[in-house]
């Protein structure tokens, strides 16, 4: 950097060719091959991701989604996981997201990965139109686009579609919000369409915090009074009514499985939180990580993501806008960089136990750390107005600023340094020594980010001089480059590949030869308790061989590729009853030998071989009839159900309420003659002398509606978290259907308001 300063060569006017360039198309056209060079086994089509969450929760929910379409049906409820449980109210599953067509049309193996990069390239470009309608600079808005598409939180989310759709469109939300309340009209229709995309892909926390952006935004514009304050508060809340009527077909589903889902006020306990030295990390990015087996680092206590790295040229540059660039929409960028980053270290700072006092509702989002996503998004934006700034400025005072810009670098690099010299002194945790750092390796990295700094300042105080229109157009795309290859070397990929043949369907269930066992409605699997655990924290260091494990073992969500039901799951809600019970289940290793009979566990892992699966005899069916119904409250009932002196052949435990409703005594002579059993109807024959109960050994859930001959009958809470009801005496075709008139409601809203936005356009269009 000082033989930079030392040069001093003639200083020109701002180059119009360095700004101009970047046109929209050349940006996308970069932006794609970028994609493309780190990420061209997907791209190709060899390989897919897999890193934890991918291959464990999004490929196999969009698998069963995909299946679902395929054959016509709307994918309300999943038999295969916790015995049960909603699927399209999980809102994370992306059912109703319109973009889901891509990987629902296509090849899953090859489409899903692209559907992940289709929203990276989404939200880069996002950025570059939001940054040139704030700046009016076309190198600056590449910057951002770069900076927002290409970091390490952006990255790392790709193995979550749901948080990455999200991502993508959270510049275009901004954009839109910031039009539709200067001009209105039609701006808030458009910005209606954009909110609801973003909210349909169901990634609650990257929502709140794109309004919450969104909120500081519009209140610096009401505070300014650029436009009418009454204008700018309907036009708000316009745009906002549009999203969510536009959104209420998943939006009213969502919250009525919220109500009754585990989550509570209660729910968060603030794990995974930053660390008070994980601020360091946004200048070199590997301090204090661990090095893991198949690629990434991760950071000790903090395990959502593996770096929220965002660049050190865009540090720098968004350091040189809060010193100089200084105006009302940098102080509010700014205020939400340092709010986020002060929230995401959880009890490790002040401020998020200050929120959670002041908004309990807080309470039901996990992982403060997920916050560092509106720092990710603050971050790039101040970067940009820093560029903007210096690309503006008139020959006169290009000097001072220089040397404003250089004295940051020379601050930044020494900062680095002293985190080289931190890393050095104290190679192991704290709190744990047994746990390593990569010294050698966090200062290869440190060394790099100062390489860069350096590079990326040069070639943009280079930009000022006076050269040729031809070298002002490779240095400008140089320098958005740097900015992308310093992201790109910061750390082992963030998002490696596994050939796609690991996600073969039913691959597991034709090597176990289970053919027509452990069938949705027969009986169902159940790892074992040491098997969940050891598949949580141990990995294999050859992807292939870590995957195919896992699915051996039916670990997280991998049973649905092999269409084999079990007990447990990975999701975001569960109804709270059900998981009660399979938390217990999953904190007790021995024992609840008459539970896992009622749950029809005919399978489960062996407790020294995880992917070697044990036969149980003793399993009952889905469907059984003739126990005596015993009245009792919700805490007997569940202590009965946990404990060995449960009998569910001979008893069923059902609500107080029941008790002036059931005229069955037990012991009735009753046989279920047949049965057929699919995600969202249970059709079977029942046979009985004197009225009977039938329990059905599936999670309840208020949208489950049972027919005897047709005639609506009620459907009871049994055995606590299960299903149960009373037939008459005689033969009769019993139906339980899954009817989810929130859907319908919603549905009706999102179509008047989709009819009513189309009208508006078409109106303003004549």
């Amino acid at each position: 950097m000082s033989s930079v300063a030392s040069e001093q060569p003639k200083i020109a006017e701002p180059a119009p060719a360095a700004d101009t360039w970047f046109t929209p198309g050349r940006f996308a056209a970069v932006l794609a091959a970028l994609i493309v060079v780190c990420f061209a086994q997907v791209v190709m089509g060899s390989e897919t991701f897999f890193l934890r969450d991918f291959g464990g929760f999004t490929y196999p929910l969009a698998f069963y989604h995909r299946e679902a379409f395929w054959h016509g049906k709307m994918p309300f409820w999943n038999p295969y996981n916790n015995c049960g449980l909603p699927f399209l109210a999980q809102w994370n599953t992306l059912t109703l997201y319109p973009l889901s067509l891509i990987y629902l049309l296509l090849p899953l193996n090859w489409s899903l990965g692209v559907f992940c990069l289709f929203h990276l390239f989404l939200a880069g470009i996002g950025m570059y139109f939001l940054a040139w309608h704030w700046t009016g600079n076309r190198l600056a808005a590449a910057i951002g686009g770069v900076a927002f598409a290409f970091n390490g939180l952006t990255w790392y989310a790709l193995m979550w579609s749901n948080n990455i759709a999200a991502l993508g469109w959270m510049p275009w939300v901004v954009l839109a919000m910031d039009s539709a309340w200067r001009k209105g009209g039609k701006a808030i229709v458009v910005a209606g369409f954009a909110g609801a995309m973003q909210m349909l892909a169901g990634a609650p926390e990257v929502i709140l915090l794109t309004w919450c952006a969104l909120g500081a935004l519009w209140l610096g514009q009401f505070a300014t009074g650029d436009t009418p304050r009454i204008k700018l508060l309907l036009r708000l809340a316009a745009a906002w009514a549009l999203v969510v009527l536009l959104s209420s077909a998943q939006l009213l589903p969502f919250l009525d499985l919220l109500r009754r889902s585990q989550r509570t006020v209660n729910f968060s306990d603030a794990q995974w939180a930053m660390p008070r030295s994980g601020v360091l990390n946004y200048l070199v990015p590997l301090f204090h990580l661990q090095p893991s087996s198949n690629g990434p680092y991760s950071q000790p206590g903090q395990y959502w993501t593996g770096s929220y790295y965002l660049g050190v040229g865009t540090i720098a540059f968004a350091m040189f806008a809060f010193w100089r660039a200084r105006n009302l929409r940098v102080w509010l960028l700014l205020a939400l960089a340092v709010t986020s980053v002060a929230v995401a270290m959880g009890n490790n700072g002040i401020v998020y136990g200050l929120l959670r006092r002041a908004l309990p509702q807080l309470g039901f989002l996990r992982f403060p750390i997920k916050a560092v996503v509106l720092a990710s998004f603050a971050v790039p934006a101040l970067a940009v107005c820093g560029v903007a700034r210096l690309q503006a400025l008139p020959a006169p005072q290009w000097p001072a600023e220089r040397r404003r810009l250089l004295m940051i670098g020379a601050g930044l690099l020494l900062l680095i340094a002293a985190i080289a010299a931190m890393a050095c002194q104290f190679p192991h945790a704290r709190h744990d020594p047994a746990i390593s750092y990569d010294v050698t390796g966090t200062i290869r990295n440190a060394l790099s980010r100062g390489a860069f700094l350096t590079a990326i300042l040069g070639a943009l105080i280079a930009l000022r001089c006076e050269i040729t229109p031809r070298l002002s157009k490779l240095l400008s795309v140089g320098l958005v480059l740097l900015f992308w290859f310093d992201v790109y070397t910061h750390s082992p990929n963030l998002s490696p590949t596994v050939a796609k043949s690991v996600y073969s369907e039913d691959a597991i269930r034709q090597y176990y030869h289970w053919d027509g066992q452990l069938t949705a409605g027969t009986s169902r699997a159940m790892p074992t308790p040491t098997s969940v655990l050891k598949m949580q924290f141990a990995t294999l260091e050859k992807p292939a061989d870590d995957i195919t494990g896992r699915r051996l073992a039916l670990f997280s969500d991998y049973n649905l590729l092999d269409h084999v039901p079990k007990v447990d799951g990975f999701y975001s809600l569960y109804l709270a009853e059900a998981d009660a019970v399979t938390v217990w289940l999953y904190t007790v290793t021995n024992g609840l030998s008459p539970l896992k009979d009622f749950l029809g566990v005919s399978q489960s892992s062996e407790p020294t071989n995880i992917t070697e699966w044990v036969a149980r005899d003793s399993c009952m069916p889905m469907l059984t009839t003739g126990q005596k119904p015993v009245f009792v409250n919700d805490s007997t009932a569940f202590h009965t159900l946990i404990s060995e002196q449960f009998e569910p052949r001979k008893t069923v435990y059902l609500p107080l309420r029941a008790q002036s409703s059931i005229t069955a005594k037990g012991g009735e002579q009753a046989r279920v003659v047949s049965q057929q059993v699919s995600a969202e109807r249970v059709t079977a024959q029942v046979e009985a002398s004197a009225p009977a109960m039938l329990v059905i050994a599936q999670a309840y859930y208020h949208r489950w509606h049972a027919y005897i001959d047709g005639r609506r009958v009620q459907l009871w809470p049994a055995n606590y978290a299960y299903q149960g009801l009373e037939v008459p005496a005689g033969k009769h075709e019993i139906v339980l259907a899954y009817e989810d008139t929130a859907f319908l409601d919603g549905v009706g809203l999102s179509l008047f308001s989709l009819i009513f936005c189309v009208g508006i356009l078409a109106a303003k269009r004549r």
